[in-house]
């Protein structure tokens, strides 16, 4: 009875830690997919199934969490302009101004790619009224609108916030995307394929414990990997709670602006044997790799049940030999 009104305040005090690790973006998936949360969650395991009589599949998947050794931020630039010259001298002279500074970021002209997009002429509608007639519109040159993106290659992920700051003095504000490199991912998909063999080798050890000889199965493998990039793992999500209101016909409500919330959702561990580099603060490059491998066993023989007939037999003084026969 002791032990039971110690350990009962303890519980009690991880009941609300437990709701503010869980977040915002956990409870509005609590509450307005209540079905979805609960079957992701709550779900029970998958149930094993058999192949065959004499078929064994073993399944091996493999996640390897691998930091970026390189970055490349994507703004763009759009500059309009009365002529075509003045709108080009206009976005040359921003862009000029933030490959400066980009300089003296420590960032060399050689990781800075300038990719024209698009150079447009804008038009105008202009309206001429005649007598005896409708108004007519006619679309008449009114300036140009030149587009150029700029691609910026650093090693260094803090430096993205001086590379924004840098952008925005010279009223740069889209950043387009960031992309993320690996720079050997050939040798990470080979640490995730020894992994997997090495831990397929566990479980043959495994079974031949208790008898099932897997190393001298007829065996057939398939194998698959992909790769999840930080930019398709970004979620959006809005935490707020709206109040019930009994309002009549005759009363006009007005909602306010929610603010969009963005975060990013790694790939989950879930359904992973095996993880390499399992905790990851900032956005990784996820590498996946999953192992099938069917094992054919020799068919089952029963033993056949032998049977063991007893003679007796008896040999005369005289020589003879006689079958004696007894019940």
């Amino acid at each position: 009875m002791q032990k039971l009104l110690l350990s009962l305040p303890f519980v009690l005090a991880t009941t609300p830690i437990f709701a503010q690790v869980m977040g915002n973006y956990g409870q509005q998936q609590k509450t307005y997919q209540n079905i979805q949360f609960n079957a992701q969650y709550r779900a029970l395991p998958k149930a094993a199934t058999f192949i065959g009589d004499n078929q064994l599949e073993i399944t091996v998947n493999a996640l390897s969490n691998q930091k970026a050794s390189t970055y490349a931020a994507i703004f763009s630039i759009v500059q309009l302009g009365k002529t075509a010259d003045e709108t080009n001298t206009l976005l040359n002279n921003r862009l000029d101004a933030l490959l400066a500074d980009l300089k003296a970021l420590g960032i060399p002209i050689t990781d800075i790619y300038v990719d024209m997009v698009n150079f447009l002429p804008k038009y105008e509608y202009d309206v001429t009224k005649k007598l005896f007639s409708k108004k007519t519109y006619t679309e008449i040159p009114k300036g140009f609108e030149l587009q150029k993106n700029v691609h910026i290659r650093y090693t260094d992920p803090a430096l993205l916030d001086r590379i924004v700051t840098a952008a925005a003095r010279q009223e740069i504000y889209d950043i387009v995307k960031v992309d993320y490199f690996v720079k050997d991912p050939e040798a990470v998909y080979t640490q995730l394929r020894d992994a997997a063999f090495k831990y397929l080798k566990k479980i043959e050890d495994q079974y031949k414990a208790i008898g099932i000889r897997l190393d001298s199965a007829y065996l057939v493998t398939a194998e698959n990997a992909w790769v999840a990039y930080p930019i398709n793992r970004y979620e959006s999500y809005q935490a707020f709670s709206t109040q019930r209101l009994d309002a009549d016909d005759n009363s006009k409500i007005n909602p306010a602006d929610k603010l969009t919330s963005r975060f990013y959702n790694a790939v989950p561990a879930n359904d992973y044997d095996i993880v390499i580099n399992p905790e990851i603060l900032e956005p990784a490059v996820q590498f996946s790799y999953n192992l099938v491998v069917r094992f054919t066993l020799p068919e089952y023989k029963p033993r056949e049940k032998t049977t063991v007939k007893k003679e007796f037999i008896m040999i005369t003084p005289a020589g003879d030999v006689k079958t004696l026969k007894i019940e």
